[in-house]
């Protein structure tokens, strides 16, 4: 039985480039989204049969605790799974001197809740076989203020920090928890941001008045350059690695 990775979020974006970059690497995926038609998702319309044939997309709204828990029991009951991805997220505007408390709720039920209990589900499972590694896309929002992402940045924050402690406590069962911080990417999600289809010069020049550094290396990130950060995290390469954030930014934070 070939090796399996759950990926979540993995209908576009982010997700659906760890998932082909998985599937080019030999494993199968079961990929989550809450979007509908999964035949329809924009990873599966690039497949080619081979990789097709190891790759099963399955519509979840994994803020459904009972279904949610439901839909991994049968996925782990099923298949090998070695790996988990925690690519689902979602990212609501606004300053934190008008969020509304149905706002803060969506935002960590999506980014800190799901995972939470999607990560505790596999772990369990990946603790008693004694392997299996888990890799959480947080962002390098997490590590700074930044206007207008107040929620999202707060959210990942406390993400980032639930992987670490997961970590401690799975390490003595072999198993690895670390976290990828993506900067700025071309992603659905990114594009949102964007007043026209190419991206504002501040993103990447950065913007006193937005207290923005900028990107150093002069560009946005491709969903592939995160996706190559998660499959190596992943992989028998990283045997040695837990409990660690890896930011792909291009430099914009700084290094802090």
């Amino acid at each position: 039985m070939s090796s399996t990775v759950i990926v979540t979020g993995a209908a576009r974006g982010i997700g659906a480039a760890i998932s082909s970059r998985l599937l080019q690497q030999g494993f199968t995926v079961i990929g989550l989204d809450q979007q509908a038609q999964p035949e329809h998702w924009e990873i599966t319309q690039n497949l080619t049969a081979e990789l097709a044939s190891r790759w099963n997309g399955i519509q979840l709204d994994i803020t459904d605790e009972a279904e949610t828990k439901k839909v991994i029991e049968e996925i782990l009951a099923q298949y090998n799974v070695v790996g988990l991805v925690n690519a689902a997220g979602i990212l609501i505007m606004t300053s934190l001197l008008d969020a509304k408390n149905e706002d803060w709720q969506r935002t960590f039920a999506v980014n800190l809740l799901a995972p939470i209990a999607i990560s505790q589900q596999v772990a369990q499972y990946l603790c008693a076989k004694k392997q299996g590694s888990i890799v959480t896309v947080s962002s390098n929002s997490a590590r700074m203020p930044r206007i207008q992402l107040g929620m999202y940045a707060t959210s990942k924050a406390a993400l980032s920090h639930y992987c670490r402690n997961l970590a401690l406590e799975t390490a003595q069962h072999h198993v690895r928890v670390n976290i990828v911080s993506p900067g700025s990417t071309l992603t659905q999600m990114q594009k949102q941001l964007w007043t026209t289809d190419q991206p504002p010069a501040a993103v990447v020049n950065g913007d006193l008045s937005q207290y923005r550094t900028g990107i150093p290396l002069q560009k946005l990130a491709e969903p592939e350059d995160i996706a190559n950060v998660v499959v190596f995290l992943l992989s028998d390469q990283a045997a040695q690695i837990t409990m660690q954030e890896i930011v792909v930014d291009g430099g914009a934070t700084l290094g802090v």
